[in-house]
């Protein structure tokens, strides 16, 4: 197994026409996301803009949840056309061609993906003292944990690892199982997975 831990000295911060944008996570490493030559990119944004539209992405797939704030997001593709209203730990999933735009100032997760790569995002809250046991398929070759708020430790392959706001633990190529997280403060984890 593989074991990564990224913090806020390893992210990149740019503007974009909305507000900011925080890019956690892009592969392969020499991949941008201007080329869009990635398999994977995993970032935080900033609506600051409001009606804001989104960048199209041909041949992504995206997948989109609010961190705080709240937005009412519209997708259009064609004939299809969907509205919703996202509140925090909410998450809308899209392609990245359809029109998009949103009516609300709001903080988001995002995980694109490109070609065959599946993705799922979750939220994980855990109140002080509490402790998870997360289980991890092997169908999932990678396995994010980004940590909005609070503060954690978990023990994996024998190591100890604490990990506080705004930290980032990547798993790769592993077997089915399990570990605790245990929450030292009120803590909130985005958990992301992804199959190449």
């Amino acid at each position: 197994m593989e074991i990564i831990f990224l913090d806020e000295a390893d992210f990149k911060t740019t503007q974009w026409a909305g507000g900011t944008t925080t890019q956690l996570y892009i592969s392969p490493q020499q991949a941008t996301y201007a080329d869009l030559n990635f398999d994977v990119r995993i970032s935080s944004a900033s609506v600051q803009k409001s009606p804001s539209t989104f960048t199209s992405l041909p041949n992504v797939h995206r997948k989109l949840m609010l961190l705080e704030g709240k937005i009412i997001i519209n997708h259009q593709h064609k004939e299809f056309e969907q509205h919703l209203q996202l509140n925090k730990f909410d998450v809308t999933t899209f392609e990245g061609n359809w029109q998009t735009t949103s009516v609300g100032t709001c903080t988001d997760f995002n995980l694109m993906t490109t070609g065959n790569t599946k993705s799922d995002l979750s939220s994980l809250h855990l109140n002080k003292n509490k402790t998870y046991n997360l289980i991890v398929e092997s169908e999932w070759k990678t396995l994010f944990l980004f940590v909005l708020s609070g503060n954690l430790t978990l023990n994996i392959n024998n190591q100890h690892y604490v990990l506080k706001k705004n930290n980032l633990l990547i798993l790769k190529q592993y077997n089915t199982f399990s570990f605790p997280l245990h929450a030292t403060q009120q803590s909130d984890v985005i958990i992301s997975k992804i199959s190449i």
